[in-house]
């Protein structure tokens, strides 16, 4: 019998403490990991899939080819044709880049795929800053939709930011090693400040 006003003290059980800090740290991580996307930057809108892409492009100048499969580790790459590349063929000694993505979802892809993509573009358009038609940022993972994926780590990345495995574009990027070419500074990731600051430059022209 316990004497009146005794408190009865239970230890903590050291394995079950172990798995529920655990548990939390994954779910934490699960919180803070991110994905990249394309974003549109006159809309600020995500693109998922290549039937998004395809109607932006198109009013570029931009012709959607059949996805093939490539030599490139996803199943399926999706070109596009530049309705006007015949010009640039006489100014590039080599054959010029097409841009292309892996194919069906656009979102989840190597840092490296989206850079390369964007300065395919942009060796077309040639752009003061492409970031002003598209731009990279990161996105939380979706419960359903991205739960059936193996999710790599980007080497180097201080953030959380993942990829889906196959994404990165090793075709290209191989080439560009061969040729001993410096890829153009392209703006990767758009900080959402910079976003903001963006929105709120707009702002006058919406509302008028």
């Amino acid at each position: 019998m316990h004497a009146i006003g005794e408190t009865k003290l239970t230890l903590p059980n050291p394995t079950t403490d172990l798995n529920s800090i655990h548990a939390m740290e994954v779910e934490c991580m699960k919180a803070c990991t991110r994905k990249l996307a394309i974003w549109y930057t006159p809309n600020f809108k995500p693109i998922i899939t290549h039937d998004e892409l395809d109607h932006i492009m198109s009013t570029l100048g931009f012709l959607p080819l059949p996805p093939v499969p490539t030599a490139a580790p996803a199943a399926l790459w999706k070109e596009y044709s530049f309705s006007a590349a015949g010009a640039f063929l006489v100014e590039s000694p080599s054959p010029p880049p097409r841009p292309r993505l892996p194919y069906p979802r656009i979102d989840g892809l190597h840092v490296d795929t989206y850079r390369l993509f964007l300065e395919s573009l942009d060796f077309y358009l040639r752009m003061n800053n492409i970031s002003d038609l598209f731009h990279i940022r990161g996105m939380p993972l979706h419960h359903a939709y991205d739960r059936h994926h193996k999710w790599l780590r980007m080497i180097g990345d201080d953030l959380v930011y993942v990829y889906r495995e196959g994404t990165a574009d090793l075709l290209t990027i191989d080439k560009n090693a061969d040729n001993d070419q410096k890829p153009k500074p392209v703006l990767h990731i758009v900080p959402w400040k910079n976003i903001m600051d963006k929105i709120w430059q707009m702002k006058p022209l919406v509302e008028a």
